[in-house]
């Protein structure tokens, strides 16, 4: 019996410009991962809606970041506290070959969400993307994280194709608009793999009459 290929998460991919200046609510701090056993537990935690054990933790924190290629957690990683609870998390990496950031293991506790924390959030990771020199970011997502999806786009990320062949490239296209549809978001923009806007024409070539004119 053949198994089910698993389908490609979809990408986002952003062009360098200034980010504009988002801020948390009154009450918020953000903090750099210092090597604090605590935050590698919490980051645990906000990924796993509870605590691991020490080996679960360390495992989880080298696979994500410490053995993860160009990835320096003490400058990479950022927490998001409210008080002294560790509320949200982001990741900002430099990617020298391709002048590339990469925005990794996003994150805000369950009982967080809906606080208005994410343009913020993202904004960390951008304000560093940005200083880092990239031209260009990435990041990948799943169509259900509609909520942060458009977060995304609004710091200025748009699809970005990374299927590989045609079959898959057009259905990265179909998945995308229907994102778009179910968002509401209108007209579809799209990023080829060279970070090039592709044109309306492109987008209906690839995927034949499942594209309006």
């Amino acid at each position: 019996m053949c198994k089910k290929k698993h389908q490609r998460q979809i990408a986002m991919g952003w062009l360098r410009r200034e980010p504009e200046p988002k801020y948390f609510p009154e009450g918020y701090t953000v903090v750099n991962y210092d090597g604090d056993p605590r935050q590698r537990a919490e980051f645990f935690r906000l990924w796993n809606d509870r605590y691991g054990t020490d080996a679960e933790v360390e495992q989880a924190f080298n696979s994500a970041f410490v053995n993860y290629r160009d990835c320096q957690p003490l400058r990479d990683v950022f927490f998001v506290k409210y008080g002294d609870e560790y509320v949200g998390t982001i990741t900002a990496i430099h990617h020298p070959k391709g002048n590339q950031g990469y925005v990794h293991m996003v994150a805000i506790r369950d009982d967080y969400r809906g606080r208005h924390l994410s343009g913020a959030l993202n904004y960390i990771a951008m304000r560093k993307i940005y200083d880092d020199g990239s031209s260009v970011a990435m990041l990948t997502t799943n169509e259900w994280r509609q909520n942060a999806i458009r977060s995304y786009i609004k710091a200025g990320f748009l699809p970005l194709m990374n299927g590989v062949g045609r079959a898959e490239k057009r259905q990265m296209v179909q998945r995308w608009r229907k994102v778009y549809r179910d968002l509401g978001l209108g007209e579809m923009q799209m990023l080829d793999k060279k970070y090039r806007l592709m044109s309306k024409e492109e987008l209906k070539k690839l995927a034949g009459d499942d594209i309006d004119e």
